[in-house]
This record gives C-alpha cells, structure tokens and sequence, in this order.
C-alpha cells in the first residue's frame, strides 16, 4: 500500500505538467480559431509601437491567465517553498500558448505562413520551408519553453527526492 501511495505523489508531479500543456494548448489553439474567423485582423489600427493594437494586450492578459493559473491555483504551495517549479511551468507555458495562438490562426485559415506575413515581425525573418515559413521567435519560444519545462522537472523530482527522504526518516 505505501509503494502505490509513493507512485501515486510522484505522478501528482507529472499530471500538472501534462495539464498545464493541455489548458494551453486547449486555450491557444481556441483562440486562434476565434480569431481568425472573428476577429477582423486584416482591418485593424496598430497605434502600439506601429505594431500592435489594443486587442493584443487582451489576448495577452488571456493568454497570461491560462498560463499561470495553476500557480495561482497552488500559490500556498508555491509559498511554503515546496513547489516552486509550478513557476517555471507556468513561465514556459505563457510564450508557448502565444505561439500556438499564432499557429493555429493559420491552419484555421489553411493559409501557409508567408514571408511578408505580420507574425514573422521583418519580412524573410525565419526558416523557408518551401511550403511555408517558420518565423524565428517560433523557434525562439519552442527552445525557451522546452528550456523552462527542462529545469522544472529537474526541481520537480528534486522535490520529490526530498519528500521521499523526509518520509523515509519519519518512517524510522
């Protein structure tokens, strides 16, 4: 009974992660349908640095808030110094679901993304694969996420570790 008491905590450390991708995921990949197909894009006056509109920092704030809910759900924890890796989940998560937002804006279109396209930030700033284009801060982001995400499990199961440890002496 206390082998399945053990795997069932260490997997607690592994469903958040797989939940947090799955909400941004779920959350990006939503949006970027919403708003391609209600969202007037095309039309839309950028008095933000040239770039970007008003509508953006609502898809940010959203974006934000799917990211780091689950700090926010567990910020006792986060507190009492024993899941402080949620942080760098939560931080990977937030760019990570502004890429998928993105992406998914084109394949609800069924447009391939082109060199001239606003999400490439400079014309030609990316990867040509022929049939599309991969703009660098795609690659960016996928690197820093992955990154984060890395060093996050690396704390998870240190703290994992410890709280093995701590329940072996309370044992003996």
């Amino acid at each position: 009974m206390n082998f399945i008491k053990k795997i069932l905590q260490k997997l607690n450390y592994e469903i958040e992660l797989v939940s947090q991708l799955i909400i941004v995921i779920f959350i990006g990949a939503i949006y970027g349908f919403i708003e391609s197909w209600y969202v007037p894009t095309d039309t839309m006056v950028l008095p933000l640095f040239g770039r970007w509109s008003y509508y953006h920092l609502f898809l940010l704030a959203i974006m934000f808030v799917a990211s780091f809910a689950l700090a926010l759900n567990s910020i006792q924890w986060i507190i009492s110094h024993r899941k402080k890796y949620i942080l760098l989940m939560c931080l990977g998560s937030f760019p990570l679901s502004l890429m998928i937002e993105d992406l998914f804006w084109f394949v609800a279109r069924w447009q391939p993304i082109s060199r001239n396209e606003w999400t490439m930030m400079y014309p030609g700033l990316g990867i040509n694969l022929y049939l599309t284009w991969v703009p660098l801060w795609y690659i960016l982001t996928l690197l820093i996420s992955g990154g984060l995400f890395y060093l996050a499990s690396i704390y998870s199961t240190k703290g994992y570790n410890d709280y093995l440890e701590r329940e072996h002496k309370c044992q003996f």
